[in-house]
């Protein structure tokens, strides 16, 4: 929900101005953060996707370890067109492991300041590290200016629904060492099962501040789920041709919002 002292976007001077909608938070946003996954976009598609809804992206995820075969030049390029329009930038968790693993973390989070991001993502969702060590890295990255987007959850598990617990205190560990927000993996919960695992979503925002919080959701059942439980304000990663559904859902403009937002808003000025 929306402090009402935050300063809102009610898209005014846009097309149909005459027609209300309900507001929402303008960037930087600390909550109702869109994350976009750029798994191979050009600079001229990082362009096109920019024209079309940039204001709508808060940040650009650089994902599926993508990095490792574009040079630094391009990869500069790219960041600092997401500057140019106030997008931050990270690199995503699983290049982040690998660094992890060859025991190269911290020559990683050098280049990726050097490069000009803006945070990295500290995860295990594919290496078994124990939380202390977790721990060290959240530390570590933060020490050198980044941001730490901390992910919890594992890929290839079927049912988490039995460690909510520990999910709990993993996420208020990170939190404490200076984890920027957490990005709960959909995996096993939203990803791969034929119902939505409610009761560990609702565990975690019981637990947790939603603003401290990012879930991962790539399909639109699991984007009516969020904005429908936590509100036009809840965090989450998405593809990167999901921008304009995502913020339609937000404002209430589609189909499943739209009797929300037509008792919402009062006809006329």
């Amino acid at each position: 929900m929306m402090d009402r002292n935050e300063p809102s976007d009610r898209l005014e001077g846009k097309a149909f101005d005459f027609i209300q909608i309900p507001p929402r938070s303008i960037k930087p946003r600390e909550r109702g953060l869109t994350i976009v996954a750029d798994k191979g976009l050009s600079v001229r598609g990082l362009e096109d996707l920019i024209e079309v809804a940039g204001e709508y992206i808060d940040w650009l995820k650089i994902g599926i370890s993508a990095p490792r075969i574009w040079t630094r030049e391009f990869l500069r390029r790219k960041i600092d067109v997401c500057h140019q329009s106030d997008i931050r930038v990270f690199f995503a968790g699983d290049f982040s492991e690998m660094a992890f693993h060859q025991g190269v973390h911290n020559q990683y989070y050098d280049e990726a300041k050097s490069l000009g991001a803006d945070g990295v993502e500290v995860s295990t969702s594919q290496l078994s590290l124990p939380l202390d060590d977790k721990i060290l890295l959240v530390r570590e990255a933060s020490s050198r200016g980044l941001l730490v987007i901390a992910e919890v959850g594992k890929k290839g598990v079927d049912d988490l629904r039995l460690h909510a617990g520990y999910l709990r205190k993993e996420m208020s560990s990170l939190m404490d060492t200076g984890a920027w927000k957490i990005l709960v993996q959909a995996e096993g919960l939203a990803e791969n099962v034929d119902r939505i695992n409610e009761t560990v979503y609702f565990d975690v925002a019981a637990a947790m501040d939603l603003k401290d919080l990012i879930f991962q959701a790539k399909d639109s059942r699991a984007h009516f789920w969020f904005l429908s439980q936590f509100g036009s304000e809840v965090s989450l990663d998405i593809e990167v041709n999901q921008v304009v559904q995502i913020e339609l859902s937000r404002r209430g403009l589609r189909s499943r919002g739209l009797f929300q937002l037509m008792a919402s808003v009062k006809p006329g000025r």
